[in-house]
């Protein structure tokens, strides 16, 4: 059987990428299941977007789909501070059990790195401030976390580049 793996990367790290790069990669977008959406917007655009409405059914549409892409893939997720909170919580570690939970963090002097990131890829700003915000709790929940394994993304570093260097191996399209 092949082995079940889950990430959980900062946002900025690579997710994306990784998805149009590498076959057996599941890349759920919690926006897609969180909230609902009045316009057709770019994905990067519907991140902090204030026309949206939140949806009653997330977040168990949003673990059933982690869970459901499981089988094949490594499913990446993102993580924010109200998305780390629901990691942590038991009822979703149960439902990923058997599951490899890996965290993909940044340094915690590596903001700036990453709100370019933010900029180059359109990201709004009020995104880039939600994400700045919340950046030190983050850093510091993962510093303290012991229910997963971590991975610290260096600077310059992308999250595929992290991950192999980390022992999974991705397989190119």
């Amino acid at each position: 059987m092949k082995e079940r793996i889950i990430v959980i990367a900062y946002t900025g790290a690579g997710k994306t990428e990784m998805l149009k790069r590498y076959e057996g990669i599941y890349n759920p977008s919690s926006d897609d299941y969180r909230y609902i959406f009045d316009k057709d917007l770019p994905p990067e655009q519907r991140k902090s977007n204030p026309d949206r409405k939140e949806n009653p059914e997330f977040p168990n549409n949003f673990i059933d789909a982690i869970h459901s892409g499981l089988d094949d893939n490594i499913v990446l997720l993102p993580l924010t501070k109200k998305l780390f909170e629901l990691y942590l919580n038991e009822d979703f570690k149960q439902k990923m059990k058997g599951a490899r939970i890996i965290v993909a963090c940044p340094r915690k002097n590596d903001f700036a790195e990453y709100k370019k990131r933010f900029e180059e890829r359109g990201n709004i700003e009020t995104f880039i401030e939600n994400r700045q915000k919340e950046f030190s709790f983050i850093m510091d929940t993962f510093e303290n976390m012991q229910d997963f394994e971590k991975i610290i993304i260096k600077p310059g570093q992308f999250l595929d580049q992290a991950l192999i260097g980390h022992g999974i191996q991705l397989k190119p399209k």
